[in-house]
């Protein structure tokens, strides 16, 4: 799987797991990396999120490679996955968010079972391009939780 830019994209999200921070997930495919995401157990950066939901954890950066493998069960697998990770640590409750203009994304969150929840928040980030210069980005997201009981 491509990492955006030139940034070690997978590497920091497998150094955070080592460090306990979170949980990297990785779909396979026969032997090849078709999907991931990371389970950030301290939650959203975002302070608009940790005012409201301070102690849910957060499944960032889900992704499916390449697009042809989209839309076929590979980011529910992920999702489920997250969740039952969650769930077994005691957490009754998971979130996640999705940019405003990934609607495709937010249909799959909401058939899940995930909720709007109104909090609105720019998820910003540095990138290295593939020029080398460093970048940052700002993308409109918006919040979604899902209540998580011993059958979710």
């Amino acid at each position: 799987m491509p990492s955006p830019g030139r940034n070690r994209f997978h590497a920091r999200r497998f150094a955070r797991q080592e460090q306990g921070l979170s949980t990297y997930l990785v779909a396979w495919l026969d032997e090849r990396p078709v999907g991931s995401g990371a389970i950030l157990w301290d939650g959203c950066g975002a302070v608009e999120v940790r005012r409201r939901y301070a102690d849910c954890p957060e499944l960032g950066g889900l992704g499916v490679w390449p697009p042809e493998l989209r839309s076929r069960g590979i980011g529910t697998a992920l999702i489920r996955a997250a969740e039952a990770r969650v769930r077994e640590r005691g957490h009754r409750m998971i979130g996640l968010g999705v940019n405003d203009d990934n609607h495709a994304a937010a249909a799959l969150y909401l058939r899940l079972g995930y909720q709007e929840t109104g909090c609105q928040y720019l998820d910003r980030y540095d990138y290295v391009g593939t020029d080398g210069v460093i970048r940052q980005a700002a993308d409109p997201t918006r919040f979604l939780v899902k209540p998580l009981d011993e059958t979710s």
